[in-house]
């Protein structure tokens, strides 16, 4: 149906128009900086819009998106982190200040898109298309790096050629999934219990592990580290939030939140093991901050999946949290990098840089010591909070091995995280020469902002996140809890 019957939410449509005014801009003069604010202006627009639509969803359930307090949620948080990143990105544009790039926001911006309509998936179509708009975005993306010049080029290949080998085993699976069902709704083939034949598992597996590559779930995590080390920062900040929330969302979405079969039930189990151990115990040898912060989030990829994989009614509070806690955690990490680099100094991703930043820049110090405090789950940051949350599932459901995996890595974290904040208190060796300090308001803004939403949230919790908590998306197959 064409008109007025078509359901559109409204972010999806105010993306795509920013984008369209960026070309055209471009098109009659070049200027990274018009590109960059237009681009601030458009996401601001989709955040207030986010829980609008157009149209009306079919009543057969037979639409291309749907829209629902969880899918407004998460849309929220990739807006809100794509907004905060272009403010890391605001002074250097992602280039060495001698050439024009509106392409880099462009580039932001297409990889927003991408990330909402798989949020607001319902038919494999516009997820598979939006895997492969911010795949191809987070590429050149990789690539806006000139120091050193092969750095971003290595990231941006691997990338490519590992992500396209995870899309042909995801688009295998859904091709799978259709011979199967004969629909391309986005829900699993074994979505109506019991034990299924081996078509559809085979079909639902291949989904799965095509999802699980793009969160860097193990055994599929060897690229992450890689590619954000090569990557500038605040892309780098996109590829482990934007596009993290974004999947995630989405397989919460595919499988619901109602009990899972038995054989999926094993197999999120044993990834839930090998990637909270495989993150934690290669953080331990990290001496670059931005690899840190990929096993990092390798790690909590497995604390998210232990909520997964738990229905009940504390599953939502759980979620919802830590995708939250997650975001701005580690949002601002890379913040606080961006905001501790300059141009004639330190470019803040090797952990050697940090020592004796509590002598010389306390309030960075300070916020960067608050942000690794909510990653390891120590109060009052809003980590405390989510990480208490997953491993109340996990008791309600009696997952004993699952829950001694997230305590053992949630120690191992406690020396990675701490050791940091430990080189900052460190005196260093010799006195430093003072560095010239380049004004950048926005990135102090943006710095104070993340620390007073960690610290709220995680002080008082009950008015400031659990108000705002969506209600978990329905199991495949009964569209009756989606609203419009």
């Amino acid at each position: 149906m064409i008109g007025h019957d078509v359901f559109l939410p409204a972010p999806l449509l105010a993306v795509p128009s920013g984008i369209m005014v960026m070309l055209a801009a471009t098109v009659w003069r070049r200027s990274a900086g018009r590109s960059l604010a237009c681009a601030m202006v458009t996401l601001l627009l989709a955040l207030a819009v986010v829980g609008r639509h157009t149209g009306g969803r079919p009543d057969n359930g037979d639409s291309l998106f749907i829209q629902d307090r969880w899918t407004s949620y998460t849309a929220a948080l990739i807006i809100f982190s794509t907004l905060c990143i272009l403010l890391m990105s605001w002074r250097d544009r992602g280039h060495d200040g001698t050439t024009r790039v509106d392409e880099y926001s462009l580039l932001f911006m297409l990889g927003t898109l991408g990330a909402l309509a798989m949020v607001f998936s319902a038919n494999y179509m516009p997820f598979f298309l939006g895997l492969e708009i911010l795949g191809v975005s987070i590429t050149g993306l990789a690539t806006f790096r000139y120091r050193p010049v092969m750095a971003g080029c290595e990231a941006a290949m691997k990338y490519l050629i590992l992500s396209g080998v995870s899309s042909a085993i995801f688009l295998f699976g859904t091709g799978l999934a259709y011979g199967v069902t004969g629909s391309l709704r986005f829900t699993p083939p074994v979505a109506a219990g019991g034990m299924p034949a081996a078509l559809p598992v085979a079909a639902t597996v291949m989904v799965l592990a095509g999802m699980f590559f793009k969160l860097s779930a193990a055994p599929f995590h060897m690229w992450l580290p890689d590619v954000m080390e090569g990557a500038p920062v605040p892309v780098a900040a996109f590829v482990a939030v934007v596009s993290k929330i974004a999947i995630f969302s989405a397989l919460v979405r595919y499988f619901g939140t109602g009990a899972q079969p038995p054989f999926l039930n094993d197999i999120v189990s044993v990834v839930i093991i090998l990637t909270i151990m495989a993150g934690n115990l290669l953080a331990l040898r990290q001496t670059s901050l931005t690899r840190l912060m990929a096993c990092s989030s390798i790690a909590h990829v497995g604390y998210l999946l232990i909520a997964f994989l738990c229905p009940g009614h504390v599953q939502s509070g759980a979620i919802t949290v830590y995708l939250a806690a997650y975001a701005a955690s580690t949002l601002g990490v890379f913040a606080t990098m961006t905001a501790f680099a300059s141009p004639d100094g330190p470019d803040g991703t090797r952990i050697a840089q940090w020592r004796g930043l509590f002598f010389s820049r306390p309030f960075l110090a300070s916020a960067m010591a608050l942000m690794l405090f909510s990653l390891a789950g120590i109060p009052p940051g809003i980590g405390f909070l989510a990480k208490f949350e997953v491993a109340a599932t996990g008791v309600e459901h009696q997952r004993d091995v699952l829950l001694c995996t997230l305590i053992i890595g949630s120690i191992i974290g406690l020396y990675y995280y701490l050791n940091i904040i430990r080189i900052m208190m460190t005196a260093p060796l010799l006195p430093a020469h003072p560095l010239k300090r380049h004004a950048r308001p926005e990135l102090a803004a943006l710095v104070i902002v993340l620390t007073i939403i960690v610290v709220i949230g995680g002080l008082f919790p009950a008015r400031a996140i659990h108000p705002l908590l969506p209600a978990p998306p329905a199991p495949p197959g009964l569209p009756d809890g989606m609203t419009h």
